[in-house]
């Protein structure tokens, strides 16, 4: 296809695209704007697989035109570890109205107690074993509510069993439309060890409600609090949420106690609106546009231009991106 339609350039995301569309821009002449969403040195395990993916990540990424990263520590290791070149990092967009408006359906099923939601896939980077624990010994008497599934489900079960939380945790599954069981929490935790930009979080700051996350690498102390070199090894009050040190239940299970307080809970609610103000979707859409200009260095349309060719222009005639 890309032989076919012969473009200036094209735009990838995710890893295995990405080694992909590089592959083909070294052989057919077009420029490849790609798209890192974690950050590999995290994300790739140690398995032959990670090990496999970060040796692709090493030898193709230098060759990409442009990398385009959700955040400042997905660029940092992409640029000390792979020797990726050309970075800039622009936030992933967030629709506010379209989440309110998927928040005001309505939902069948409500837990009839307060409770904390967490959302994501059940796999080891997630660390949902981490929020178990922390629940389990935490002064909070709060349900949790798990949006998600993936193979660790029986595994998380079974904890959660043998803490003594059978009754409080909810494995809901895959839920098509989880904003409203979001908006109804007293807060949002995540727990991951590893992330790129940790949408979830920010969805549920866009819904008012407060926020707890681990001070993982890459995003979350940038979206919490605007810092992305921010070392921590206790509880900190960040200016739009909680954060706590990667893999430690006690400092969770201590910020648990504390946004279940109500004069927590309302300053932090008002936080998380005011934070999520900087991922303006329509600035992520300039920006990244801005990013594709600056490689294919065309200012007007050459005559039959193939459905393939990309052509650029100034920011007064920006494409009608949907």
């Amino acid at each position: 296809l890309l032989r076919r339609l012969k473009p200036v350039a094209c735009i990838s995301f995710l890893s295995r695209s990405n080694f992909v569309a590089i592959a083909a821009a070294r052989l057919f002449g077009f420029k490849a704007i790609i798209s890192e969403r974690v950050s590999p040195s995290s994300h790739h395990r140690h398995m032959l697989g990670g090990r496999l993916a970060r040796l692709a990540t090493r030898l193709a990424y230098p060759r990409a035109d442009w990398i385009v990263c959700p955040s400042a520590g997905v660029a940092h290791d992409l640029a000390r570890n792979f020797a990726a070149r050309k970075t800039t990092v622009i936030a992933n967009p967030l629709d506010a109205a379209m989440l309110a408006e998927r928040a005001a359906r309505p939902h069948h099923w409500q837990p009839d107690k307060p409770f904390i939601v967490a959302m994501g896939r059940l796999v080891e980077n997630k660390n949902v074993s981490l929020l178990l624990a922390a629940l389990a010994t935490a002064r909070c008497d709060h349900h949790l509510v798990l949006l998600g599934d993936g193979p660790l489900r029986q595994q998380l079960e079974a904890q959660a069993a043998q803490l003594g939380l059978a009754d409080r945790v909810h494995f809901l599954g895959f839920v098509e439309n989880p904003f409203p069981l979001i908006a109804t929490a007293r807060f949002f935790v995540s727990s991951s060890d590893a992330e790129g930009f940790p949408n979830a979080l920010v969805e549920a700051m866009a819904l008012g409600v407060p926020v707890i996350a681990t001070n993982c690498r890459s995003g979350p102390s940038e979206i919490l609090d605007e810092d992305e070199t921010l070392a921590i090894d206790a509880l900190h009050h960040g200016r739009y949420g909680l954060l706590v040190p990667p893999g430690d239940p006690a400092a969770l299970a201590t910020a648990i106690e504390t946004m279940a307080g109500e004069t927590v809970q309302t300053r932090y609610r008002k936080a998380a609106l005011q934070g999520v103000r900087r991922f303006d979707r329509a600035s992520f859409l300039q920006r990244f546009w801005q990013v594709v200009e600056s490689e294919i260095h065309i200012s007007t349309a050459p005559a039959g231009n193939g459905p393939g060719t990309l052509v650029s222009g100034t920011s007064a005639n920006l494409p009608n991106i949907p």
